[in-house]
């Protein structure tokens, strides 16, 4: 592959029809504080796939190349990067901020006033990874450990998600804890979970696919929701009280309410699942029952714990990597993940050296 300048490939979103295209692009070029990185792999998000089939929920609009997961190596640097030089290993924060805010100032970037995310096109266009190259801010990289491959790399987004979800919750040793959903983010959810001490851990989702590959990844409890009443059943296998802590990881409605009843009294559900402005959650649970609702949305200082797991091995990426694409393939990855979503977990789209 190149350096900087001359042309890449990249998957472009183009309207009338929606449909993803690739396009010959110029490489882009490096301001004074970034750097550009040749990317290897890159990860396929629920929210890339749900954003290209409903262009208004996720920003995901004309022009725009898609891809907040990736990992690569660095090719060129700007004039005042210094941390890194051509031929890191690297993986990338996606999230952008303005490092002056409230939330800055308390180094909450994920929550940043002005923040975003690469590949989207809400609060600021950024150009994404499903490309060959992209320049991002030399603060956003982190160093991939030589143990690691460039997959798991590409992994780190939902496994440091996953990590601030278990830090938000607060888990203690001994707690029970409810995940709700077994796409790629619970999973993660789950091993973090007992990473952190908790006694027992029920998965549930609506897939018996995913649901098996929890019970591989240390499920104590495997719900299949379409099955049973998943609230009766947390409450019946954890002493009739529910769970100490339920993580949501869904995003509609109907899971919000079922998370709500299925935690104990006075126990804490975090809201991770991304639902529309429109889904409806009723207070009354959290009154009744005095529960701590905890939001969150992506990471702040997580990266690195969660590199520092993988490379122990303390968490588990591999099985969740179900299918690999080429860039040339990239509706074809988005398709597949639309028409055997209960066989899908996480899909890379992959750049040969």
């Amino acid at each position: 592959m190149r350096g900087s300048g001359g042309k890449m490939r990249a998957a472009v979103i183009r309207n009338m029809p929606r449909r993803i295209e690739i396009e010959e692009m110029d490489i882009p070029v490096c301001k004074k504080e970034e750097v550009l990185v040749e990317i290897r792999a890159c990860g396929l998000c629920g929210s890339d796939v749900h954003g290209f089939l409903d262009e208004e929920s996720k920003g995901r609009v004309e022009g725009l190349v898609m891809g907040h997961e990736p990992s690569g190596i660095v090719t060129a640097c700007g004039e005042a990067a210094g941390r890194f030089q051509s031929g890191d290993r690297i993986v990338i924060d996606p999230q952008f901020s303005c490092g002056e805010c409230y939330a800055c100032r308390h180094s909450w970037f994920n929550i940043c006033e002005e923040g975003g995310i690469i590949g989207s096109g809400l609060r600021g266009f950024r150009q994404g990874a499903m490309a060959e190259y992209v320049v991002v801010p030399e603060k956003n990289l982190h160093r991939l450990p030589d143990g690691l491959s460039f997959e798991e790399g590409a992994m780190i987004e939902p496994v440091a998600n996953a990590i601030h979800a278990v830090n938000r919750a607060g888990i203690k040793l001994g707690d029970k804890v409810a995940v709700m959903g077994a796409g790629t983010i619970g999973l993660c959810m789950l091993q973090a979970a007992k990473m952190a001490g908790a006694d027992k851990v029920a998965v549930i989702d609506v897939s018996d696919f995913h649901l098996k590959l929890a019970k591989e990844l240390g499920a104590d409890l495997l719900i299949n929701s379409r099955e049973c009443d998943p609230v009766e059943t947390v409450r019946d296998c954890f002493g009739s009280i529910g769970a100490d802590v339920t993580l949501e990881a869904v995003g509609i409605g109907e899971t919000y309410r079922q998370a709500a009843l299925m935690t104990r009294k006075r126990g804490t559900l975090v809201l991770f699942g991304a639902a529309k402005e429109t889904a409806l959650m009723h207070l009354y649970p959290f009154l009744h029952r005095e529960l701590n609702l905890t939001g969150c949305t992506g990471f702040d200082v997580e990266v690195d714990i969660g590199l520092n797991m993988l490379e122990r091995g303390q968490m588990k990426v591999k099985p969740l990597i179900t299918h690999r694409f080429s860039l040339e393939e990239t509706a074809l990855a988005i398709r597949t993940a639309v028409d055997e979503k209960d066989k899908v977990l996480k899909a890379l789209i992959i750049n040969e050296d």
